[in-house]
């Protein structure tokens, strides 16, 4: 679980932005909302509310990108990192991006930091904590100009021969971490297996709901109560889904079409993936819907978009929670009822063990939900330089007995403008006219 990221010239965002999933002490809310690990408490979920262009999105890919850095293996010393630094200020361009990640693992709590420009990393260090917060390093990573080579020093304590400590620094090139460097590497220590995979299936990738159909159905093929829970919820909104079926179809990816995705796909990982890959397979969720009429099939293609987004949503959250998953989501709950996302954010918080949710939105549905913690949310916004800031503290002083609907519209949200955008198009109307139908 995360207990907090700090990020650093990174897309907007300039100085040191720091993401803390860290509670209060607030005790107006039930405890769905708090996970406790030794005398921390963690929240399950945080909302970041903000106007169009605040930088919301770019904190949650800037958890995408950390997990893609640590442990995506290159398939080249010349491949280079996708990302920008801070675009406003030429001194940004020539500085580091840097990351500061505090994560728990179980109840191990572990520190790693990061500092790289698109074409090299200058320095890593992962620390693992003791009691009373006390530190002891696992590796250090920095990067020599003189010798034009990476200097890894590893933990004393680490079980790790001389040899594999060597062959470790060997692999790590100017732009692999040494988690990537490690999984290159015949070899095993029981920490570094751990924290890559944590990485690995639990530090979840930015959810892109694209392909969500296909990965609802391979969900439901795959596991029987996952199926019996969505019907149980579907029956709540008065739906007359009763059952589900899935079929497959399997066909041959033509040789043509495995070497254009091995040329887009630039990492060792998923070229390995792809090489491996004889066959598409196409999985469909049949909805078998109960009518007066009889019993009736329709694709998942055939649902309403509400019923699609909610179905897709569910099945993210449920597998998040059998996991200990982290989910990043960007507008979640768009096109959906305030109850509908209440539901699923209930489902959640109820659910969850050690999963986190870190939510971009501007839904007003969430501010409506009768146990929404305050300290749950942070405003994002951008100053006069552009660059994106994190106000933790100002819905955190909205007293607890003010609806937060009532006070975003009300303008206590501060660098949110409830009545935003502010232009009138009956008086531009002639000038907006002109510009559409004025021949040049």
């Amino acid at each position: 679980m995360i207990q907090s990221l700090t990020i650093s010239n990174f897309f907007s965002i300039r100085e040191p932005l720091e993401v803390s999933f860290e509670a209060s002490k607030d005790k107006h809310y039930g405890e769905d909302w708090i996970v406790q690990i030794g005398n921390v408490k963690l929240l399950k979920a945080l909302f970041l509310y903000g106007a169009n262009g605040s930088g919301k999105t770019n904190i949650l890919l800037a958890l995408d990108f950390l997990r893609s850095a640590i442990i995506s293996v290159p398939n080249s010393i010349d491949m280079v990192f996708r990302f920008l630094p801070f675009a406003f200020d030429p001194e940004y361009q020539t500085k580091p991006t840097e990351f500061d990640l505090k994560f728990f693992i179980g109840e191990q709590r572990y520190r790693y930091q990061i500092s790289l420009k698109p074409e090299i990393i200058l320095s890593e260090e992962l620390s693992q904590y003791q009691k009373a917060n006390q530190s002891r390093r696992v590796f250090k990573r920095e990067y020599s100009p003189e010798k034009d080579r990476n200097i890894v020093t590893f933990g004393p304590w680490l079980k790790l021969s001389s040899k594999d400590r060597q062959a470790i620094e060997d692999a790590t090139t100017k732009n692999s971490s040494v988690i990537s460097a490690y999984t290159t590497r015949n070899l095993y220590c029981e920490v570094l297996s751990t924290v890559r995979n944590y990485f690995k299936h639990q530090f979840f990738k930015l959810y892109d709901f694209a392909n969500g159909d296909q990965e609802v159905a391979n969900a439901l093929k795959d596991d029987i109560r996952l199926k019996v829970i969505l019907i149980e919820l579907l029956k709540s909104f008065n739906s007359n889904i009763v059952d589900i079926n899935i079929e497959e179809e399997s066909k041959p990816i033509p040789e043509e079409a495995r070497q254009l995705l091995l040329q887009m796909n630039q990492t060792k990982e998923d070229r390995e993936v792809i090489e491996n890959i004889k066959a598409f397979t196409k999985v469909t969720s049949h909805y078998i819907h109960q009518t007066p009429f009889g019993k009736f099939s329709l694709e998942d293609s055939l649902q309403s978009e509400g019923t699609r987004s909610f179905i897709r949503q569910l099945v993210l959250f449920y597998k998040a929670i059998k996991g200990n998953k982290l989910i990043a989501l960007d507008e979640f709950g768009t096109g959906m009822q305030a109850k509908t996302q209440h539901l699923l954010l209930d489902f959640f918080l109820k659910f969850s063990k050690h999963s986190q949710l870190i939510v971009a939105t501007q839904s007003l549905g969430f501010l409506d939900y009768p146990s929404m913690r305050r300290d749950a949310i942070d405003i994002v916004s951008k100053d006069e330089t552009g660059q994106s800031q994190i106000d933790s503290e100002t819905v955190r002083g909205i007293h607890w007995n003010i609806k937060l609907r009532k006070a975003y519209i009300d303008g206590k949200f501060k660098t949110i403008d409830p009545n935003e955008p502010e232009i009138d198009l009956e008086v531009e109307r002639l000038k907006f006219e002109s510009l559409i139908f004025d021949e040049v």
